[in-house]
Formats: C-alpha cells, sequence, structure tokens
C-alpha cells in the first residue's frame, strides 16, 4: 500500500522517472556521437586483429578438438518439447515445426556463442494460409553487424546507410544469444580470444621443435680418407655419400677423429616442449575449464580426469541452459506471429535415464552412512517442483547404535548400548588406517565432496574411480562417526560436571 502512494505521487509529480537518467547521451565526458561502437575484446584489439580472426582458430588441433568435446556434452543430451498448459491444437503445429527444422543444427549454432560472444540467427519463414512457418536458422557471420554505444543492435545494411535496426528482444526475425554480455561490452564474452596467443605460441614452438628434429634428429654419416687423396677425389668422395644421405654427412682424413660436444640443445628443445604444453594446457581450461579429459599428462589418471569432469559438467548445464533460453524465445516468437497464447510450449532437456539411476543409487548408498541431502540439492538432482517433496527426518542406526539421541539425551529408549565401547575414541583410531589419516583432516576441514574426491586423485593416483569412490565413502563415514561420538563424548562429560555441582 505504502508503495502504490509513492509509486502514484512520482509519477504524477516527476514523470522523468520513467526514464533512464545513466546512459551514454547523458554521462559527461562521453561522445555520445559514436554510432557503432567497437567490439571491446583487449585480446583482438592489442593483437589490432579482427572478429574473423578467431574463426581460424577453431582448424587448430588442440582448439578444435576442445570445441568438439565441449559440444559433445551437450549435444549428447537428449531434449523434449512438453506442452505444458498449451492449446492441444496448437501443440501440434509447434511439434510439425520441431520435427520439420535442424534442431540439431540449431543447438549447434547456439554452441557457438560462447566461442564468438555473440552469434546471430536469422529466421527464414514461408506462408502457408494464414499462417507462417519458420523453414530454416542460419547463423549469420558476426562481422556483418554491430551495436552502437548505446547497446542497439545494427545490420551493416549497405541499403540503409550501414545501420539497419534489429530489435533481438521483441522482434520476430533475428535470435541473439550472447555470452555473458554486459552494459559495457554488449558483444559478450568470445572464449577464443583467450586461446589467440597460446594458439600464436604453440604455432612458434612448433616451427622450433620441427627444426630441432631435422637438425639433431638424424646420425650423421663421416667418411674417412687418406690424406694423400686429392681435392677432386675428396669432393667425389662426398657427392657420393650424399647420394646415400640427403644430409647430415661429412669427410674427414683417416687419422682424424670427430667429437660430439653437448652443446645444450636438448634443453633447449625442453623449454619450447614445455611451453607447447602450457600453451595446450591454457586452450583446454579456457574452453573446457580443465584440462583432463583431453589429455593425461605425466602424472595425471583416469581417476584424477574423472574428478576434473565436474568441472566441465558445470560448463556442459550452462551451455544447455543457453540453448534452452534462445530456443524457448524462438517458440516466443512462433506464438506471436501465429496465436499470441498466454501459454507456449517449453524446450527443454532431459537427463539419461541410466545416468539419473547412478545418481539415486549413489545417494543412497551415500545416505545409508547418515548423509542428510538438502531440500535443493534433491530439487535440482531430480527435476522436482517445489511442493512435490517432503523432507522427513530420519534415525540412522548403525551396530545397534542410534545417533540420533545426541540431540535427545533424555530419550533412555533410544540410547545406546554397551557395544558402543568398540567405537570409543581409542578404538575408532585403530579403525583408520594411517593411509586414511590425511583425507580425513582434509575432508574435515573441507566438507565438499568433489574437492575431496579430488584430494583423493591426487594422494591416490593409482587408484581406478570405483576405489576413489568407496574411500571417499569411508572417509564420509568415519568423518560422521567421529563427529557423533565427539558430540556424545563431550555432552557425557558436560553431564559429569554438572552431577559433581561443577
Amino acid at each position: 500500500m505504502f508503495f502504490n502512494k509513492i509509486k502514484n505521487k512520482f509519477i504524477k509529480n516527476d514523470k522523468s522517472i520513467l526514464d533512464d537518467w545513466a546512459n551514454t547521451k547523458t554521462v559527461e565526458g562521453f561522445m555520445s556521437v559514436i554510432e557503432i561502437l567497437p567490439n571491446p575484446d583487449v585480446v583482438l584489439k592489442n593483437a589490432g586483429k579482427r572478429l574473423s580472426v578467431l574463426r581460424t582458430l577453431t582448424n587448430h588441433y588442440q582448439v578444435g578438438t576442445c570445441i568438439d568435446s565441449r559440444k559433445s556434452g551437450t549435444l549428447s543430451n537428449k531434449w523434449e518439447l512438453r506442452e505444458n498448459n498449451c492449446n492441444k491444437a496448437h501443440f501440434g503445429f509447434y511439434d510439425e515445426i520441431f520435427k520439420t527444422l535442424d534442431i540439431y543444427k540449431l543447438t549447434e549454432d547456439i554452441l557457438d556463442t560462447p566461442l564468438y560472444g555473440y552469434n546471430p540467427i536469422e529466421i527464414s519463414y514461408e506462408k502457408d494460409g494464414s499462417y507462417l512457418y519458420p523453414v530454416k536458422l542460419t547463423s549469420k557471420p558476426q562481422e556483418w553487424f554491430h551495436f552502437n554505444s548505446d547497446g542497439e543492435f545494427f545490420f551493416k545494411d549497405k541499403n540503409m546507410g550501414g545501420k539497419r535496426p534489429i530489435d533481438f528482444e521483441n522482434g520476430l526475425k533475428f535470435l541473439l544469444p550472447r555470452h555473458k554480455a554486459t552494459f559495457q561490452n554488449p558483444y559478450g564474452q568470445a572464449i577464443l580470444s583467450r586461446c589467440f596467443w597460446n594458439v600464436a605460441f604453440i604455432n612458434g614452438g612448433m616451427e622450433f621443435l620441427v627444426k630441432f628434429a631435422e637438425h639433431f634428429g638424424m646420425p650423421w654419416i663421416f667418411g674417412r680418407y687418406q690424406r694423400q687423396l686429392s681435392e677432386p677425389e675428396q669432393k667425389d668422395f662426398l657427392y657420393k655419400l650424399m647420394q646415400m644421405a640427403q644430409n647430415a654427412i661429412g669427410i674427414i682424413p683417416d687419422d682424424s677423429r670427430v667429437e660430439i660436444v653437448p652443446t645444450g640443445s636438448t634443453g633447449s628443445s625442453d623449454i619450447h616442449l614445455a611451453l607447447v604444453n602450457k600453451c595446450e594446457a591454457n586452450i583446454a581450461k579456457s574452453i573446457l575449464g580443465q584440462t583432463l579429459s583431453t589429455e593425461s599428462g605425466q602424472s595425471g589418471s583416469y581417476a584424477l580426469g574423472t574428478a576434473h569432469m565436474g568441472v566441465r559438467e558445470d560448463i556442459v548445464n550452462a551451455d544447455m541452459r543457453l540453448i534452452e533460453k534462445t530456443v524457448n524465445h524462438f517458440i516466443k516468437i512462433i506464438n506471436a506471429i501465429n496465436f499470441n497464447d498466454d501459454e507456449v510450449p517449453e524446450f527443454a532437456f532431459v537427463e539419461d535415464e541410466d545416468l539419473g539411476i547412478q545418481k539415486a543409487e549413489r545417494d543412497i548408498k551415500v545416505s545409508s552412512l547418515g548423509v542428510e541431502f538438502s531440500e535443493e540439492y534433491i530439487l535440482k538432482t531430480y527435476g522436482y517442483q517445489k511442493g512435490d517433496i517432503k523432507i522427513v527426518p530420519k534415525q540412522t542406526n548403525l551396530s545397534g547404535i542410534n545417533f540420533s539421541d545426541a540431540e535427545d539425551e533424555d530419550n533412555s529408549a533410544h540410547k545406546a548400548p554397551e557395544s558402543k565401547d568398540f567405537f570409543s575414541a581409542e578404538n575408532l583410531e585403530k579403525q583408520i588406517t594411517p593411509a586414511l589419516n590425511p583425507i580425513i583432516e582434509f575432508f574435515e576441514k573441507n566438507k565438499n565432496a568433489e574437492e575431496a574426491l579430488e584430494k583423493l586423485a591426487e594422494v591416490y593416483p593409482d587408484l581406478n574411480t570405483e576405489e576413489l569412490e568407496e574411500m571417499l565413502t569411508k572417509v564420509i563415514f568415519i568423518s560422521e562417526l567421529k563427529g557423533r561420538l565427539d558430540i556424545q563424548e563431550h555432552r557425557k562429560r558436560m553431564d559429569e560436571r554438572f552431577k559433581d555441582g561443577n
């Protein structure tokens, strides 16, 4: 009520509240005459390059491999068109469109967005009776478009002075997915620009390594001749050796000696090889968020790579959200042209059934050890809606011991039996193998399961994924058990102190 009074007062007396005050036309010191905002990408600006140069990077072996890996992580997921509360007759219209269009190609084009920052996609229509059908969606070169200083989008149309405005938010002709776009940078962040210098350094390092291999990788052939051999005969001798081998040859008198003196060239090659490896790792981190899904490295392992895949999963999820947002905007455009309904279908990815079963089985095992999952985790992991589930506290028993009475010491029916001495602090320490101590200490300080699994992979690089998960389960169990026993022991001491009157 108070807000309504304030709103009415301001709107009646000061209509300037309806306008944006902070913009390029009003800020002091900004040239409002700028009609084309240059792409503020720092790497491209410092290198004196245009966005088109990023397209050439996709042909590089490391960049191309990482892009394929990132895209496949999303494209391998199944999607569905959910009817929701859409008009059933109209839903058949949408369903037919999605069966006709190449949705795989559309999603693949949308996945180019993080690579270049933005990706204009033009929609082509055909008229059929009273309906307009989208028949093709085509990704267009980014260089054909530009933003102005106010964030407005334009096509460089030569028939309109190079600036044909495009309303990508409310218009019907273009989709414009963007990656981390801001007011200062409406073009978005281009991941490939982070790879530019790494590719340049790799090419330079590889060129050196090829020359090094040509120069030092072949054996030298030395021919010996007697000193009384004339110079023409020496040249003829050298010529015959050249016919045997193209290079790395020489001749010396038979009473001479040749020594190979180390020049440190091997160390030089190691430096360039390390540079190449580092740049390849940087490219993988920029595109995938980690390195071990493309290469294991000198000390890596499959288990450590599996632990690192959690980072890449977050990127895949972000890419799926970008696709869902863009395609659902496309659905709204179809609706605006043909129906103008209040409810429209929804495009969404669905989790692979086998993967969902694996997660459920994993969570059941962890839950049996006394771990409780939050409502937020269950909603996010299994796709429930708020209100679908209710978290009911449960008592977890182990060998007849009920740890829930740590919260209720007065409930004598649930007090731990005498067998609790088996789990005393002293006996518990005997149950913990020395090999688990560093992991348990780490886990007690940091409750993040993914970081704990990564720590396990670093300490035990030779273990496979199943063994790591089993060890992590033991760590969770022992840490949980130790913590509950510590609470019970502390409360027991406090009770004894109160009984003594202290």
